[in-house]
Protein backbone atom coordinates (compact mmCIF):
# COMPACT_ATOMS: atom_id res chain seq x y z
CA UNK A 1 0.00 0.00 0.00
CA UNK A 2 2.85 2.25 1.01
CA UNK A 3 4.17 1.93 -3.02
CA UNK A 4 1.10 2.88 -4.06
CA UNK A 5 1.42 5.93 -2.51
CA UNK A 6 4.75 6.99 -3.61
CA UNK A 7 3.92 5.78 -7.11
CA UNK A 8 0.55 8.46 -6.45
CA UNK A 9 2.66 10.94 -5.05
CA UNK A 10 5.75 11.00 -7.75
CA UNK A 11 3.31 11.29 -10.20
CA UNK A 12 1.08 14.24 -8.82
CA UNK A 13 4.66 15.70 -8.89
CA UNK A 14 5.71 14.87 -12.35
CA UNK A 15 2.09 16.58 -13.39
CA UNK A 16 2.82 19.60 -11.75
CA UNK A 17 6.28 20.34 -13.01
CA UNK A 18 4.88 19.69 -16.38
CA UNK A 19 2.47 22.22 -15.93
CA UNK A 20 4.32 24.94 -14.75
CA UNK A 21 7.32 24.53 -17.40
CA UNK A 22 4.36 24.70 -19.54
CA UNK A 23 3.00 27.62 -18.45
CA UNK A 24 6.39 29.43 -17.75
CA UNK A 25 8.72 28.26 -20.51
CA UNK A 26 11.39 30.30 -22.40
CA UNK A 27 12.07 31.40 -25.95
CA UNK A 28 14.81 34.11 -26.81
CA UNK A 29 12.05 36.17 -26.83
CA UNK A 30 9.33 34.60 -25.04
CA UNK A 31 5.83 34.63 -25.72
CA UNK A 32 4.28 34.52 -22.40
CA UNK A 33 3.86 37.60 -21.18
CA UNK A 34 6.44 39.55 -18.73
CA UNK A 35 5.57 42.58 -16.88
CA UNK A 36 7.52 45.39 -17.21
CA UNK A 37 9.72 45.76 -14.37
CA UNK A 38 8.80 48.57 -12.44
CA UNK A 39 11.14 51.52 -12.82
CA UNK A 40 10.97 54.88 -12.98
CA UNK A 41 14.41 55.43 -15.05
CA UNK A 42 13.18 53.46 -18.16
CA UNK A 43 14.14 55.38 -21.69
CA UNK A 44 12.46 55.13 -24.86
CA UNK A 45 14.14 53.08 -27.88
CA UNK A 46 13.47 54.29 -31.30
CA UNK A 47 12.40 51.77 -33.46
CA UNK A 48 11.69 51.74 -37.56
CA UNK A 49 8.70 49.34 -38.88
CA UNK A 50 10.31 47.47 -41.79
CA UNK A 51 6.90 45.81 -42.70
CA UNK A 52 3.52 44.62 -41.54
CA UNK A 53 0.87 42.62 -42.81
CA UNK A 54 -2.01 40.43 -42.46
CA UNK A 55 -0.73 36.96 -44.24
CA UNK A 56 2.03 34.58 -42.54
CA UNK A 57 2.70 31.27 -41.88
CA UNK A 58 3.08 31.31 -38.63
CA UNK A 59 -0.39 29.61 -36.86
CA UNK A 60 0.34 31.10 -33.19
CA UNK A 61 0.98 34.06 -31.23
CA UNK A 62 5.13 33.93 -31.27
CA UNK A 63 7.55 36.59 -31.05
CA UNK A 64 11.20 36.52 -32.99
CA UNK A 65 14.40 38.10 -32.61
CA UNK A 66 16.38 38.07 -35.89
CA UNK A 67 20.07 38.46 -35.68
CA UNK A 68 21.86 37.93 -38.52
CA UNK A 69 20.69 38.21 -43.04
CA UNK A 70 20.19 35.14 -43.02
CA UNK A 71 17.80 34.57 -40.28
CA UNK A 72 15.67 37.33 -41.97
CA UNK A 73 15.78 35.67 -45.14
CA UNK A 74 14.28 32.84 -43.55
CA UNK A 75 11.49 35.50 -42.03
CA UNK A 76 11.12 37.17 -45.17
CA UNK A 77 10.19 33.64 -46.64
CA UNK A 78 7.06 33.12 -44.14
CA UNK A 79 5.40 36.79 -44.05
CA UNK A 80 3.65 38.31 -47.21
CA UNK A 81 5.81 41.61 -47.08
CA UNK A 82 6.26 43.29 -50.31
CA UNK A 83 9.35 43.79 -52.16
CA UNK A 84 12.93 42.68 -51.00
CA UNK A 85 14.24 41.87 -48.36
CA UNK A 86 15.55 45.49 -46.19
CA UNK A 87 19.39 45.85 -45.64
CA UNK A 88 20.28 45.60 -42.14
CA UNK A 89 22.92 46.24 -40.51
CA UNK A 90 23.21 43.26 -38.16
CA UNK A 91 26.59 45.45 -36.33
CA UNK A 92 24.51 48.07 -35.05
CA UNK A 93 20.52 46.78 -35.26
CA UNK A 94 18.57 43.37 -34.31
CA UNK A 95 14.67 42.75 -35.90
CA UNK A 96 11.80 41.90 -33.91
CA UNK A 97 8.73 40.15 -35.65
CA UNK A 98 5.76 40.11 -33.73
CA UNK A 99 2.99 37.46 -34.62
CA UNK A 100 -0.81 37.00 -33.58
CA UNK A 101 -1.28 34.21 -34.85
CA UNK A 102 -4.10 32.68 -36.83
CA UNK A 103 -7.65 34.53 -36.19
CA UNK A 104 -10.90 33.99 -37.22
CA UNK A 105 -11.64 37.44 -38.97
CA UNK A 106 -10.83 40.49 -40.07
CA UNK A 107 -10.11 43.48 -37.46
CA UNK A 108 -7.52 41.64 -35.75
CA UNK A 109 -4.08 43.12 -35.57
CA UNK A 110 -0.63 43.39 -33.93
CA UNK A 111 2.01 45.85 -33.40
CA UNK A 112 4.83 47.04 -31.21
CA UNK A 113 3.88 50.13 -29.34
CA UNK A 114 7.37 50.91 -27.65
CA UNK A 115 10.32 49.71 -26.69
CA UNK A 116 11.95 50.78 -23.56
CA UNK A 117 15.56 50.13 -21.61
CA UNK A 118 15.48 49.52 -17.87
CA UNK A 119 17.33 46.45 -16.19
CA UNK A 120 15.42 44.50 -19.20
CA UNK A 121 14.65 46.05 -22.86
CA UNK A 122 10.97 45.67 -22.88
CA UNK A 123 9.02 45.43 -26.08
CA UNK A 124 4.85 46.49 -25.58
CA UNK A 125 3.32 44.58 -27.69
CA UNK A 126 -1.08 46.30 -28.77
CA UNK A 127 -3.06 43.17 -29.72
CA UNK A 128 -6.53 44.46 -31.44
CA UNK A 129 -9.57 42.38 -31.72
CA UNK A 130 -12.77 43.72 -33.11
CA UNK A 131 -15.32 44.22 -30.43
CA UNK A 132 -18.54 42.23 -30.24
CA UNK A 133 -20.40 44.97 -32.52
CA UNK A 134 -17.63 44.80 -35.64
CA UNK A 135 -19.34 42.97 -38.25
CA UNK A 136 -16.31 41.37 -39.85
CA UNK A 137 -16.03 39.07 -42.90
CA UNK A 138 -14.86 35.89 -41.75
CA UNK A 139 -11.68 35.56 -43.51
CA UNK A 140 -9.28 34.38 -41.13
CA UNK A 141 -5.70 36.43 -40.99
CA UNK A 142 -2.28 36.33 -39.12
CA UNK A 143 -1.69 39.74 -38.81
CA UNK A 144 2.16 40.39 -38.16
CA UNK A 145 4.84 43.27 -38.12
CA UNK A 146 8.63 43.16 -38.25
CA UNK A 147 11.01 46.33 -36.64
CA UNK A 148 14.34 46.98 -36.47
CA UNK A 149 15.99 48.25 -33.68
CA UNK A 150 18.99 49.20 -32.10
CA UNK A 151 21.08 45.95 -30.48
CA UNK A 152 21.66 45.79 -26.76
CA UNK A 153 23.24 43.66 -24.43
CA UNK A 154 19.81 44.02 -21.62
CA UNK A 155 17.67 40.79 -21.21
CA UNK A 156 14.85 41.33 -23.89
CA UNK A 157 11.51 40.77 -22.68
CA UNK A 158 8.05 41.85 -23.88
CA UNK A 159 4.44 42.89 -22.78
CA UNK A 160 1.32 41.87 -24.61
CA UNK A 161 -1.58 44.70 -24.04
CA UNK A 162 -5.00 43.94 -25.98
CA UNK A 163 -6.84 46.56 -27.07
CA UNK A 164 -10.75 45.78 -28.33
CA UNK A 165 -12.10 47.92 -31.03
CA UNK A 166 -15.87 48.88 -30.78
CA UNK A 167 -17.55 49.13 -34.26
CA UNK A 168 -20.17 51.27 -32.74
CA UNK A 169 -19.96 55.22 -33.38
Amino acid sequence: MRNVFIVVGIGVIAIMIWAVASTYGTSLLSTQAVPAPISTGAVPVSFTELAHGMHSTVSARSNYLITSHSELLALWAIIDAPGQTPAVDFTQNDVIAVFAGNEPAAGYGIKVSQVEDSQSRVVTVLLTKPGVSCLSPHAAVSPYQVIELPKTMLALTHQDQENTVSCLQ
